[in-house]
């Protein structure tokens, strides 16, 4: 009997094993900066098939054939706000699903921080959207953050060298978020001391 460091070797990601290719998903997100001050997110998905799909009311989606192609355009402004929103269904398994683009542009006035994700799923989640158009609002809503983030960031330094004292803590909202940034490691103190010591203001 194979013993459990056998099995996990036998299934090891690192073992030349031959595979099929069955499925590709493109996920293409890209962040232009506006001559009129804001900020244009383009973010589009494409499922590619590598082997046919079969279905009971409407020709089979064949290999190298999209059975997804969704896209999104979302105008945000400094403030982290939606300003406008296009979605378009490119390829979808059913024409029904073209029924729901205009319904994204309840999206204007929300603003991209805490709790947008979870006010997407109730204006769009489930039944009232799209899986795949709602999904790819978490990656327009990163490339927002990081298409926009230099700019931010040069302003908040316009008050001070002291992060601490910075309006728009907002644009620290990295710290202490994944391993490279926390508090207590290296980059941080390396890029953000007064953070990383954890130092009252001065005069506070």
């Amino acid at each position: 009997m194979n013993s459990e460091a056998d099995k996990d070797q036998s299934m090891s990601i690192e073992q030349d094993v031959d595979k099929e290719l069955v499925h590709t998903r493109q996920i293409t997100c890209r962040g232009y900066r506006r001559r009129d001050g804001l900020w244009q997110i383009e973010a589009s998905v494409a499922d590619e098939k590598g082997q046919a799909v079969p279905f009971s009311s409407r020709p089979a989606v064949l290999p190298g054939e999209l059975i997804h192609h969704f896209s999104l355009c979302v105008l945000i402004d400094d403030d982290y706000q939606i300003r406008d929103v296009a979605a378009k269904t490119l390829a979808a398994p059913w024409a029904v699903c073209t029924d729901i683009a205009a319904d994204y542009r309840k999206l204007i006035g929300l603003r991209i921080g805490p709790g947008f994700t979870r006010a997407v799923r109730e204006i769009l989640g489930g039944r009232l959207g799209c899986t795949h158009l709602t999904d790819l609002l978490g990656q327009v809503g990163n490339t927002y953050m990081q298409a926009s983030y230099p700019d931010r960031l040069a302003r908040q330094k316009l008050h001070g060298a002291d992060p601490r004292r910075w309006p728009d803590q907002g644009t620290l909202a990295f710290v202490d978020g994944c391993h490279a940034w926390r508090k207590d490691g290296p980059v941080l103190a390396g890029e953000y001391p007064r953070l990383a010591r954890g130092d009252e203001p001065a005069g506070a």
